[in-house]
């Protein structure tokens, strides 16, 4: 059996819904600027935040930051389930009422049935409400969620494992400096490896590379700073690029429009 409902998706607000029976289901390492949470109901998988990685248990809640690379790895043929929802906080006004900062990667839900019954009334309304109305609703029971942890005892899972400690090295190094890095063989020699290993282990444990790692990493910021109302001409070399017209490109490539048009 397969269950799949994606009814809303725009620039603020994502609301995604999946039920899945086959392990060959692929779930992309990515990373964005919206907040994201997923809440996981059953199967058998993991979920990594950059180089950490969560066995994860019914019931349980991820917030991912944004600019956070992460994915979902499936562990066998069981089914799996789970709530996806992406927001931009900023926009929908919740960061004026919650402090996201200062939330755990991933909380149990399962001693909160206020909270846990909040996605089955996301539930409910999807398959009875029409796309806009459901959006009204989804984004108050959103904010309904925050406000519960907000006063509620939360349950931190701390029982997380870390990826290799070059990898952990590696990402610590490319995201303390993120905009002056000029090139992998740099983040290489820093670690005393070659990149051929590095490049391995990048797509062994986070399935991209450390080059799209590092890029993708500098146009999200460069778009925060375009929405932001900076010019994309001066953006660029604070970002991290040497000429506009690879910035550009890369810009076009990843969003899927220019830089000039962002926030239109």
């Amino acid at each position: 059996m397969e269950k799949h409902f994606n009814l809303i998706n725009n620039d603020e607000f994502i609301y995604d819904y999946g039920c899945y029976s086959n392990k060959k289901q692929a779930f992309s390492m990515h990373t964005h600027n919206l907040y994201e949470i997923i809440f996981f109901v059953k199967g058998d998988a993991y979920h990594i935040i950059e180089d950490r990685k969560y066995k994860l248990s019914k019931n349980d809640l991820i917030l991912i930051q944004p600019q956070k690379y992460h994915y979902i790895e499936i562990e066998s043929d069981k089914e799996y389930e789970r709530f996806n929802i992406l927001f931009n906080a900023d926009a929908l006004g919740f960061n004026q009422i919650f402090g996201f900062r200062n939330f755990s990667e991933v909380i149990s839900l399962s001693s909160n049935k206020i909270a846990v019954e909040l996605f089955s009334k996301m539930q409910y309304y999807h398959t009875r409400l029409n796309k806009a109305d459901f959006e009204n609703v989804a984004i108050m029971l959103l904010k309904e969620l925050f406000f519960n942890l907000s006063i509620s005892a939360i349950e931190v899972k701390k029982d997380f494992s870390t990826l290799t400690p070059v990898l952990s090295s590696a990402l610590f190094y490319i995201n303390e400096n993120l905009f002056t890095i000029s090139t992998i063989k740099e983040v290489a020699e820093k670690l005393f490896v070659t990149q051929s290993y590095l490049f391995r282990l990048f797509k062994q444990e986070l399935k991209t590379t450390p080059k799209k790692y590092l890029t993708d990493k500098r146009l999200l910021c460069a778009q925060n700073l375009i929405l932001l109302g900076n010019s994309p001409t001066k953006v660029y070399t604070e970002c991290g690029w040497n000429d506009y017209t690879s910035f550009f490109r890369s810009y076009v490539k990843y969003f899927n429009h220019p830089p000039s048009q962002e926030g239109n």
